[in-house]
This record gives C-alpha cells, sequence and structure tokens, in this order.
C-alpha cells in the first residue's frame, strides 16, 4: 500500500501486484483483486494491474465480478495481466488441489486439472469477457457450464483491458525459478508459448527474459497473426524485467540475482539473472530500456531487485525515468 501512494507520487505510471495462491518460497501472497481495491482507494491516477494473475485456479464468474468492481470503482484503471504461471510441476499441481471445477456435475481430480490447465486457463479467459461484454449469458464448456448469468450493475462500461503473458527462458540447468515444463531438451532456449492465446483472448502481450532484438521479432509475429485474425484490434506490447541502479553494474546484477533467491531459492543460474536483469548505473539502464522501447515495448512491469524497495523506487524515478523516450 505505501509503496503505490510513493509509487503515484514519483511519477510512475502503474502499480503491479502479483499472484501466488499458495505461495512460492515462503508464504502465500495477498489476494491481488483485494489489495489493488485498497490501492485504488488510496490513489488517484495510476493503474492497477497484475503481473500476473493465474484465472484458472478461481471461479472464472466471481473473478469477473470482483475484477469489473475494480474497474468501475476506481474508474477503469484496472489491467489485468493474466497467466499460466510459473514454478515446479509440485508448485503448480498443489495450486490445482485447491480449485473445485464440476465437469458434469462432479469434481475432478487435481490431476486431471493439471494435465488440462490449459484449457482450464482459456475457458476462464472467455467466461469473464463474455460476462464483461454481454448482459445475460448461458455457457456450455468443458469444464464451465451455466444459464442466464449477468454481472447486472457490476458489468462494465467499457471492456476491461488484459495482458496475456507468454513466452519464457528455460536455464541451462535447473534452479530456483524453474518453469515446471523444463526438459534437457529446451535448456537454454526461449520458447514463446502460445502466442495464438494472446490473439484470441487478450488485449496485450507481457513477456519476460528477451533480448530487444528478440523481442521485436516476436512482437512482430503477434502484429501480424492479430492482423489477419482480428484486423482492427491493437495490442499493448508489455515487458517483465528485475531492476537495480548502482553505479557499479556487477553489484547491481548481484543485488538482482540475491532477491531471485530470496524469493524463489537458491541456486539462480547466471543464464537466467542474465535475462532478467536490468541493472547498473542509470545511464545504462535508461539506454537498455530505450532499446526495448525500439523494439516495440509500451508498458514495463519494473520489479526491484534489491531489498532497498523505496530507497531504489526514488533512484529509478529521479535518475532513469527522465532519460527514457516518451
Amino acid at each position: 500500500m505505501h509503496a503505490a501512494v510513493e509509487a503515484e507520487a514519483l511519477g510512475f505510471d502503474a502499480v503491479w501486484v502479483h499472484d501466488a495462491m499458495m505461495g512460492r518460497r515462503t508464504t502465500a501472497a495477498y489476494c491481488p483483486v483485494t489489495a489493488l481495491a485498497m490501492i485504488a482507494g488510496r490513489t488517484k491516477r495510476i493503474r492497477l494491474c497484475t503481473g500476473i494473475l493465474t484465472p484458472q485456479v478461481r471461479n472464472p464468474v466471481q473473478l469477473a465480478n470482483q475484477w469489473a468492481t475494480l474497474y468501475e470503482l476506481s474508474d477503469q484503471r484496472a489491467i489485468m495481466g493474466v497467466g499460466m504461471g510459473a514454478g515446479t510441476p509440485a508448485l503448480i499441481k498443489r495450486e490445482f488441489e485447491g480449485l473445485a471445477v464440476l465437469k458434469h456435475g462432479t469434481a475432478l481430480d487435481p490431476a486431471a486439472l493439471y494435465a488440462r490447465r490449459g484449457k482450464v486457463f482459456d475457458e476462464c479467459l472467455d467466461v469473464m469477457r463474455r460476462l464483461w461484454a454481454e448482459d445475460k449469458i448461458s455457457y456450455q464448456g468443458e469444464f464451465f457450464r451455466f444459464n442466464e448469468i449477468t454481472l447486472g450493475q457490476a458489468r462494465p462500461a467499457t471492456m476491461p483491458p488484459v495482458l496475456i503473458a507468454s513466452g519464457i527462458y528455460f536455464p541451462t540447468e535447473p534452479g530456483g525459478p524453474v518453469h515446471h515444463g523444463w526438459k534437457p531438451e529446451i535448456a537454454g532456449q526461449w520458447l514463446p508459448g502460445n502466442l495464438d492465446r494472446v490473439i484470441e483472448h487478450g488485449d496485450g502481450w507481457i513477456t519476460v527474459h528477451l533480448s530487444p532484438r528478440e523481442y521485436a521479432e516476436n512482437w512482430a509475429r503477434i502484429a501480424a497473426i492479430g492482423a489477419e485474425r482480428r484486423p482492427g484490434k491493437s495490442y499493448m506490447p508489455a515487458f517483465n524485467c528485475f531492476m537495480n541502479v548502482n553505479d557499479d553494474p556487477r553489484r547491481g546484477w548481484e543485488g538482482v540475482r540475491d532477491h531471485l533467491e530470496d524469493f524463489h531459492g537458491p541456486p539462480i543460474r547466471d543464464d537466467v539473472v542474465d535475462r532478467w536483469a536490468v541493472a547498473g548505473p542509470p545511464e545504462q539502464i535508461a539506454a537498455r530500456l530505450n532499446e526495448y522501447i525500439d523494439a516495440g515495448v509500451r508498458i514495463f512491469q519494473i520489479v526491484i531487485g534489491s531489498p532497498d524497495q523505496f530507497g531504489q523506487m526514488r533512484l529509478i524515478a529521479e535518475k532513469v525515468l527522465p532519460l527514457i523516450k516518451r
């Protein structure tokens, strides 16, 4: 809460909260929708974003209502960033143990949900977007089935924007934040994930671990597919990175590594830090961010890779933002 108020005062455009219903290394996170509702009441201008929310472990009708309420009561400042999530197979499976989905009136086994989690994710997005767009809907999906549900007065006047997370780097060796899809044959590769999902269900793309050149190449793919399938629709290009402002580039890099190890658990491989960190003196950081802007990025989700969150926020606001292309 205090960080969000400070971020608005410092001139940042958005505040992001993450989603970890079953926790990561130590404990679960706060509910992101509830946290953003509290922030909305203490701020006036700043955008309210999730980075990222995992709808597939929630009831989509309830989540659609909660998000529409946040969106309208915050004067439409909310941007929903969603994704399949990352973590070890055990962690992802544990998240599905808390999800009760009925199929033909019978609760599905968590293992079955885990195996079909991509389909559950797509149906959740479809249900939410239809509830926001239509007055009353009936739904007969594989996992969700209901008749004549409406959000009523909570239905938003305009469609809440949704960023779809897709794409991740698989390190050369297993380590802390290794994705549950890691296999030896894809080690050392960045894979784009399901870009079709971005086009079909999203208003933008958020990704991680890409160089500016790689970002430009994949953004061009999304733009081309979108122009063919949904002509006239524009998409928001977003990028996630960890930042540490330090006159010593190596110490800034180490700060990001230490932060990642504290959150995900060691060991964090050097190739992961190299792809995630934007660290060093303000001029070096700004130059790198400007490369991403030239590659198409228009939204940055900056995660501060340091225990000194407020000090780094001020350094970024005072030393880095004035050097960023607008």
